[in-house]
């Protein structure tokens, strides 16, 4: 079981922050992945797409890296518990919270199976990842929003402000 803490440490910030900057150039930018993997089926010249392949393979391995790195220092330094609210709501944003990481830690993974292994049901795995992804950040977004401006409780700040519990 992961310690608590009193609020989040500069590392932990740094590493969510890094994380959303990759996940969303991953987003923007990913399709170059499909144009390139459909030039290779067809046996086109894929030079010009090398530079977005190869951006898109090191970033999400840069996301899977980060990701576990950032689990593992939930586990040894903990998280701040979450802020107070009804009984559902917390869970809900605890649950958010997990498929997060389920995310972060499965789609590197098919992207890789797809790319090495097979990219027929891999492949169709990763790319169905994109909405999920963007529903959960809309949600995520939305919801820190809410606590922010409606709530006016400190999950935003805490996530922006080291040691803001």
């Amino acid at each position: 079981m992961a310690k608590q803490s009193t609020g989040y440490t500069v590392l932990q910030l740094s590493l969510h922050w890094l994380i959303v900057l990759l996940v969303l150039f991953q987003l923007i930018f990913g399709e170059d992945m499909g144009r390139y993997n459909y030039f290779l089926r067809s046996g086109q010249d894929v030079t010009p797409l090398l530079t977005g392949y190869y951006l898109h393979l090191g970033v999400g391995i840069a996301v899977l890296v980060l990701t576990l790195f950032r689990l593992g220092l939930r586990l040894v330094i903990g998280v701040p518990p979450s802020v107070p609210g009804p009984a559902l709501q917390v869970k809900a944003g605890e649950a958010l919270h997990y498929l997060f990481y389920v995310m972060l830690i499965v789609t590197p993974i098919t992207g890789l199976l797809a790319q090495y292994v097979d990219m027929g049901t891999f492949g169709e795995i990763h790319s169905a990842n994109k909405p999920v992804f963007i529903l959960l950040i809309l949600i995520h977004a939305a919801a820190a929003l809410y606590h922010h401006f409606v709530l006016k409780d400190s999950t935003l700040r805490r996530m922006m402000v080291p040691g803001t519990h």
